[in-house]
């Protein structure tokens, strides 16, 4: 009998903590949440004050069982869900579902798996923190009531299968709005004119028109007329050195990840979704196999907190002077100042240990792992170096003729590299390429003489649209969401089909831009930007101990109450229809687009045809109402072969959850960074060596002379015997990496037994 009892979510933890804990010790696995409010009704009593009714979730009915037992046998129980609003709350529901006893319960958080931090968390156990579970509960609460009032209303006006949410409906209206800002933006003309100048040592350089007359005073050229009257005056002016202005900038390193923060550079970097990049992270966090061995590699991935402990700091400063020596090593940083609605409860992202640098490891990780891994380790050591130096020159000047006109020349000169030699930080802005350039040595002046005069027409440009990058730092800059809520909302409004996704840029759907006009007309206060972002606050008081959490639930729903009567009885119903595009030429069937269940689809034939019609979802590459014949024809010409490897066709096609690689029984998915038009042979092949190191990573041991062979498998759910197709738990009694074949033999013939 195991003395302790600790639980966690994940199984993969419960591998990588064993090795910490004594024989003392029992790990097991929630594997999330146990309890939710049910499936098919709303589950809360609005008349109770707003009293959920929690069930247990189908699949969990034998994991609390089985905790249950264990903890009957136990002295003392550890919940060690995650250090967040969600895995208190999961903690809570545990210790109900299973009618744990107060006092043999014990709350431990913990920010890195490692044997320190989970040493000190058992020191400092505590008990369940109910603040924090009731605002989990609020959260649940409001966003179960706007979700079963609106999206039935959605479904009868618009379209079946419609939803709608709190955050999510917000993300939409966002990127509606700026989309509107697209469309009703009116280009204004200019002119950009620049000279090219050479000193008196035949050095040329290039300098921009800024000013006329003074240089505090805006020049501007908005017509070719005007750009051709500058240009006569321009090439009949003498030049000379008006002002020299020199000066030593510093550039500040960056601050560590938080969960934005990494999504978004993830995002401009890496090409990736936010889903993918919190997914990748997941892993890194909960450990990966290091040399046989799981290693937790970074801390907790959800966090808004700059934070970092002494102990990284000091970790990171011994690195940065064994490796780049004592020149490099920045002066204790600053970390941003907190936020009003920073929960600050665990630190930013960073590496768990100095011990794993990323080309040490990186043949123990996959490539994507890899990619995200060192993206964080060079971001975390960064943040501990010097700032970068350089030598910012400014040049004004003067053309003199028919008119006096003021030029400028920037130019800069990296005088000590610091933080740029390990991290330069992503942007969602062009940069200038001017800003870089060298200018040859002046002295106050001196004269120019002209090469010659440069005029271009230009627009100014609309507003970008949003990517996911841009929409997850607009969301936290108003409040709205949370760390562990913008990757699976930016996965919701793409999935639902109210937005697409088109060169990273978010572009709002027909059906996304009807569902926000509706919903902007009937419940205005609820997608209200400072009203959505009021309620994060409230949640936040909640969890600090200064509201009811029914109280704010009943301040948000009396008003969605209301609303909702005058919506049913005044919002016209909508007609999204389909399109007939024309014939495709091989079969004669007509080829039509139009909305499904699951989002924008085309089809090929038509539903009376003999034949079953074909269908292809057009998710993130087209738009529904510009879609050509051409495009759609294109769709439906997968799964398509694209070359062989190893005597086996390598297929690619687009699925339910995206771009796929089919190669023999393996299903791989297309990363973001690859189009499914264009992926190589070469890529394809990366793709499936990616997949064989994750699986290989999955085997234990593998008996391939027994009758039939038996794999023994690291599991999303723990380590498990596959033989014949079918799985077989492995005993608690057995430890996975030691079975042999004949335990494994008695253990399936075992398990055949109870079934029957």
């Amino acid at each position: 009998m195991k003395k302790y009892l600790v639980i966690v979510e994940s199984p993969a933890k419960c591998k990588t903590i064993n090795k910490f804990l004594g024989k003392d010790y029992h790990l097991m696995a929630s594997f999330g949440h146990v309890r939710d409010l049910p499936g098919k009704s709303m589950g809360i009593d609005i008349e109770k004050d707003f009293e959920p009714s929690y069930v247990t979730m189908k699949d969990k009915t034998k994991v609390l069982k089985e905790i249950k037992s264990a903890a009957k046998n136990s002295e003392l129980v550890y919940l060690a869900t995650d250090p967040d609003r969600e895995g208190e709350a999961i903690a809570w529901h545990i210790a109900e579902a299973t009618k744990l006893p107060a006092d043999k319960i014990k709350r431990i958080v913990f920010n890195e798996i490692t044997e320190s931090a989970i040493k000190q968390a058992i020191t400092s156990s505590r008990n369940i923190d109910i603040n924090l579970v009731y605002a989990q509960q609020a959260r649940r609460v409001l966003d179960r009531l706007i979700g079963y009032t609106l999206s039935p209303l959605l479904s009868k006006k618009i379209q079946r299968g419609l939803s709608a949410g709190r955050v999510q409906s917000v993300a939409v209206k966002i990127i509606c709005k700026r989309e509107k800002e697209i469309q009703d933006f009116i280009p204004k003309e200019y002119w950009v004119i620049e000279t090219d100048l050479k000193t008196v040592k035949q050095e040329i350089f290039t300098a921009k028109l800024v000013a006329k007359d003074s240089i505090k005073e805006k020049f501007e050229v908005s017509n070719e007329a005007d750009a051709k009257i500058v240009k006569d005056h321009l090439e009949s002016s003498t030049y000379s050195i008006d002002d020299i202005v020199k000066k030593r900038i510093k550039r500040n390193p960056p601050i560590p990840f938080i969960t934005s923060t990494l999504q978004q550079e993830a995002s401009r970097k890496l090409n990736w979704s936010a889903k993918k990049t919190m997914m990748m992270a997941q892993k890194l966090y909960e450990g990966m196999d290091i040399n046989g061995e799981a290693v937790g590699l970074i801390t907790y991935m959800r966090t808004d907190s700059t934070r970092l402990s002494d102990s990284s700091k000091l970790a990171a400063r011994d690195y940065i002077k064994n490796i780049y020596s004592d020149k490099y090593v920045g002066s204790p940083i600053k970390t941003s100042k907190k936020k009003s609605n920073v929960q600050d409860a665990h630190e930013a992202i960073r590496p768990v240990s100095i011990e794993y640098p990323p080309e040490k490891i990186k043949n123990a990780l996959t490539t994507d792992h890899f990619k995200l891994y060192k993206l964080i380790w060079d971001r975390f050591i960064a943040s501990q170096m010097k700032p970068a130096e350089y030598d910012r020159t400014q040049i004004v000047i003067c053309a003199s003729g028919k008119e006096r006109y003021l030029l400028r020349a920037t130019g800069s000169v990296l005088f000590f590299d610091g933080f740029t030699r390990v991290y330069s930080e992503g942007s969602d802005e062009k940069k200038d390429d001017n800003q870089d350039k060298t200018l040859p040595l002046l002295q106050k002046e001196d004269s120019l003489n002209l090469e010659k005069v440069d005029t271009e027409q230009k627009f100014t440009q609309p507003p970008p649209r949003y990517t996911e990058a841009s929409l997850v730092k607009e969301l936290e800059e108003l409040g709205i969401g949370r760390p562990s809520t913008y990757a699976p909302t930016l996965s919701t409004i793409q999935d639902r089909g109210y937005v697409t996704k088109d060169q990273k840029k978010l572009i709002p759907s027909e059906l996304g831009m009807t569902t926000n006009d509706h919903l902007e007309s009937f419940f205005n206060t609820i997608l209200d930007l400072k009203f959505t972002a009021k309620m994060e606050t409230q949640l936040d008081d909640i969890q600090d101990g200064k509201h009811q959490w029914n109280d704010v639930v009943s301040k948000y729903y009396k008003p969605l109450d209301d609303m909702m009567e005058i919506a049913n009885k005044d919002m016209e119903k909508v007609s999204l229809g389909e399109r007939n595009l024309g014939k495709d030429p091989k079969t004669g069937k007509d080829v039509l687009v139009k909305i499904g269940r699951y989002g924008p689809m085309v089809q090929l034939g038509l539903a009376d045809d003999d034949d079953k019609p074909v269908f292809a979802g057009i998710g993130d590459d087209y738009d529904i109402k510009t879609i050509t014949f051409a495009q759609a024809i294109s769709l439906l010409a997968y799964p398509k072969t694209i070359g062989t490897f190893e005597n086996n066709d390598i297929i690619v096609n687009r699925g339910k959850y995206g771009p796929y690689v089919k190669f023999e029984k393996s299903f791989i998915s297309i990363p973001d960074t690859i189009s499914l038009e264009s992926i190589t042979i070469d890529e394809a092949i990366t793709l499936i060596h990616d997949k064989r190191k994750q699986d290989e990573q999955r085997i234990i041991n593998s008996f391939t002379k027994a009758d039939p062979p038996i794999e023994v498998l690291n599991g999303r759910y723990g380590p498990y015997i596959k033989c014949n197709k079918k799985n077989y738990k492995i005993p608690k009694d057995k430890e996975a990496a030691k079975l042999t074949v004949d335990e494994c033999v008695d253990i399936i013939k075992n398990q055949k037994k109870s079934k029957k």
